[in-house]
């Protein structure tokens, strides 16, 4: 397994790009309120909840994840933008869309929250895709 073709800088810009995507998804602009809702806390309740250690664990799963896509990139002669979009949309699909929808079908979560978790996670592939293609 060669590492030294993959882009390690592109990794860690896409897990900072995935987290600052998560900042703003996850705000009162976009869907924070109706995450809040879904997940029956209050923004009172979500800020106690609050541990700097929180962004440590997203950044290095972040990181997992554009390490993953590179790693398929890599795995499947990947060598462009399009492909890694290919690629990171179908990962998100066949991944999280499935390990989430599983997790929140037998929770009984409210398919809101199920669409607004997963749709987070694919647009965050797709960034993820988009700069380890463009620095391949």
């Amino acid at each position: 397994m060669e590492f030294t073709s993959i882009n390690y800088w592109a990794l860690l810009v896409g897990a900072v790009a995935y987290m600052m995507l998560g900042a703003l998804w996850y705000s009162p602009v976009l869907f924070g309120n109706a995450w809040m809702r879904g997940i029956g806390k209050t923004k009172e309740q979500v800020a106690a909840d609050f541990k700097p250690i929180n962004y440590l664990v997203a950044l290095m799963t972040s990181f997992l994840a554009a390490y993953g896509v590179a790693r398929l990139m890599v795995w499947t002669g990947g060598d462009s933008i399009r492909d890694a979009l290919i690629i990171s949309l179908l990962a998100g699909i066949c991944f999280v869309l499935t390990t989430i929808g599983v997790n929140d079908v037998f929770e009984k979560r409210p398919s809101g929250l199920t669409f607004i978790n997963v749709l987070y996670h694919l647009c965050g592939f797709m960034i993820i895709g988009v700069l380890v293609g463009a620095w391949r």
